[in-house]
């Protein structure tokens, strides 16, 4: 089990259609659905009361030619003032709302897109210029006379990088350009003059942009059978814990143990406008669908991937499924489909039809290769389905054929598709995205991006000037099989849309490997945990922290150590508070134990830790995380958790391996 976006609460518009439909079943209806144990019936029962909830399919899908005109004005307004903060604002705006299926509304768009590569340009971001001239020539339809102004400025660009060769032939292509201008001779000659100047003049511009070195990113390799996990992880299962990660070796502190591309991901609605709707990255210079104003994407490339994938499918219907307040869980499962053709899920149905019903108990398929782009693995993920209550299947079959039938407004199906009408296909379709919704409820993950934060928290004794903030969620069917702990061996963050798992302490052979469902025993009392895990993944954490009710860190106390017995395995811990005696009996194994060395190898720390914040505190974050990890290995040599000391170092070793994942367009690094 994983983490999970549990929006049960979130259903806004839809849980109220979806109310409706469940209480106009009669019941008779809600006594056989009590009775079903399969998805196909449940589906078949639910669909006629389910076609009730409205799907709104607008013509434009959000675009609005009126709107971009407004903001092209609002931007104009706002470049002449200067303020080209806000002028980009304006055009960006006019750039997602503006359509492309006319002559007219492609010129617009044209003009905006080269209006922001001005402001661009007088904010020194030259990349961007050209990215956006490439952009506009592309979309086509810019007006003839106005071309000259694009090589002009193409040519200061190189200017300013020192591209003499490349300057030199966009400043002869700008005075071809004049002869399709509207300008009067006289007009055209000064213009000539002006280009000729400017070809003379080499202006030292510097880009406000400097680059900054990176440190070597880790090169992972994955096992032969889990390619998504290190070779030391290795994957167990019993009746208790299910599937679950151990390692097999010791693994270092620091170690990237899992690293994963999503099976598929989703931005979420709070972010389909700021973040690549299919690479997941921060959006400043932002690509338009042609044909919705409901997502972006940070380049033409990525575009033309998310309409080859899954965006062809959901653009007609996005607008509906945004506003209908749908979870994110909704969004992923629906995704699940949409991303591949509906021969690839056709072609498993005789494979898959047994295994749909939930009085099977035939065995999971067993493959030589786990992988992430795999169905089969995402198929048999948990989904607790023995444990759910049937109103609570009632709500999940009402969601699951709505979804349904978005995919049949967005001809996803390759035959005709009406509301009235429902076939073989659409059901065996609808049973897959109810287990979707079941197994993402318990295995879905996070995506996010570091963000500053507007004032400063407190985090485990440190002030924070930044979140980790969510921006989607995705499925990473390896990393859904690692179990919880209250006390994880794990921080994990993402490169765009995949996951990089790195662990937070040192693990031993045979040592469970554990990751975090939300709930922390630092800053969570152990009975709002317990609550939590119960309410959410339906089990009782048995982890050390709740069995042995550690403190949090408020309540934890500086001078108290907790020094492990040094016979091997042995679970028996010297708590010390002060002067004690150096000689300690194990109460356990009964051995005699000298705290000397552990006390000795402690003072290491003296020199290591001080070292680790000054490098820290200079933003140089790969050394300082080194350093850091050099005493945490210390302190789990010499000690046991829970202890402040512990969490401080951990929470820098976080701090510094979040920031190798995403961040937020105008997010700036403000450590401490």
């Amino acid at each position: 089990m994983s983490v999970s976006h549990n929006d049960k609460n979130d259903y806004t518009v839809f849980q109220k259609y979806c109310e409706k439909a469940i209480g106009q079943l009669s019941e008779e209806c809600v006594k056989i659905f009590r009775e079903t144990t399969d998805e196909d019936s449940r589906i078949r029962l639910l669909y006629e009361a389910a076609t009730k909830i409205p799907i709104t399919v607008t013509e434009l899908n959000g675009k609005n030619l009126e709107v971009s005109q407004v903001e092209k004005t609002n931007g104009n307004s706002f470049f002449g003032k200067k303020d080209y903060v806000n002028a980009l604002k304006a055009y960006n705006i006019g750039i997602v709302s503006c359509p492309q299926n006319s002559d007219e509304s492609r010129e617009l768009l044209a003009i905006l897109i080269s209006n922001r590569s001005a402001s661009y340009f007088e904010l020194k971001e030259y990349k961007k210029v050209f990215n956006d001239i490439d952009y506009l020539l592309e979309v086509g339809n810019y007006p003839a006379h106005l071309r000259y102004k694009i090589w002009i400025r193409k040519a200061k660009c190189y200017d300013a990088l020192q591209n003499e060769r490349s300057a030199s032939e966009a400043y002869d292509e700008a005075l071809k350009s004049l002869k399709f201008s509207k300008l009067d001779e006289k007009s055209i000659q000064v213009k000539i003059k002006e280009i000729e100047k400017a070809r003379e003049t080499k202006i030292d511009l510097v880009s406000k942009n400097e680059l900054v070195p990176l440190d070597e990113p880790d090169i992972f390799e994955g096992d032969k059978e889990y390619i998504a996990a290190h070779p030391k992880v290795k994957f167990q299962q019993d009746t208790y814990q299910g599937r679950y990660a151990v390692a097999n070796e010791y693994i270092e502190t620091g170690t990237i143990i899992v690293e994963e591309n999503a099976h598929c991901a989703v931005v979420d609605t709070n972010h389909a406008l700021t973040n690549c709707q299919y690479c997941f990255t921060a959006v400043e210079q932002l690509i338009a669908c042609p044909t919705c104003a409901n997502v972006v994407f940070c380049s033409t490339i990525c575009e033309r991937l998310a309409n080859k994938s899954f965006h062809k499918v959901e653009c007609p219907i996005q607008a509906s499924l945004y506003s209908s307040g749908a979870s994110v869980n909704c969004l992923l499962a629906l995704r699940i489909i949409s991303q591949k053709h509906f021969s690839y899920f056709n072609d498993k149905k005789n494979k898959l039809k047994d295994y749909l019903k939930d009085n099977c108990k035939k065995n999971i398929i067993k493959k030589k290769v786990y992988r992430y782009d795999d169905y089969d693995n995402v198929f048999f993920l948990c989904r607790n389905e023995t444990m759910r209550k049937k109103e609570e299947l009632l709500h999940f079959t009402c969601m699951a054929i709505f979804l349904l039938r978005l995919l049949k407004f967005g001809k996803y199906f390759p035959f005709e598709c009406t509301d009235d009408v429902f076939n073989d296909d659409e059901v065996y379709f609808g049973s897959l995205i109810l287990r979707h919704l079941q197994l993402l409820q318990f295995n879905a993950h996070e995506v996010s991006e570091l963000k500053n934060l507007s004032k400063p928290v407190q985090v485990e004794g440190t002030m924070t000037k930044y979140e980790n903030a969510t921006i989607g969620a995705g499925l990473y069917p390896t990393l859904a099989l690692f179990n919880h702990s209250c006390d994880p061996s794990i921080v994990r963050y993402n490169i765009k849309s995949k996951i990089v798992v790195r662990t937070i302490k040192p693990i031993k052979s045979g040592d469970i490997i554990y990751e975090n469902y939300g709930p922390l025993y630092m800053n969570m009392q152990v009975q709002e945990r317990q609550h939590m895990l119960k309410n959410n993944y339906w089990f009782e954490c048995l982890c050390p922290p709740c069995i042995e009710m550690w403190p949090m860190f408020k309540e934890m106390k500086d001078n108290e150590l907790r020094i492990p017995c040094k016979t091997d395995r042995c679970p028996f811990v010297f708590l010390l508070e002060g002067d004690d005696d150096p000689f300690l009996t194990c109460e356990y194994c009964k051995s005699v134990n000298s705290i000397l060395p552990n006390l000795k190898g402690l003072m290491v720390l003296d020199e290591i830790l001080p070292e680790a914040e000054s490098l820290f505190g200079m933003g140089q974050l790969m050394p300082a995380m080194k350093k850091f990890i050099s005493g945490l290995e210390i302190l789990f040599k010499f000690t046991k958790p829970p202890h402040p000391e512990i969490i401080k170092v951990q929470q820098r070793i976080r701090i510094c391996m979040i920031h190798l994942g995403n961040k937020a367009g105008d997010y700036k690094v403000d450590l401490i």
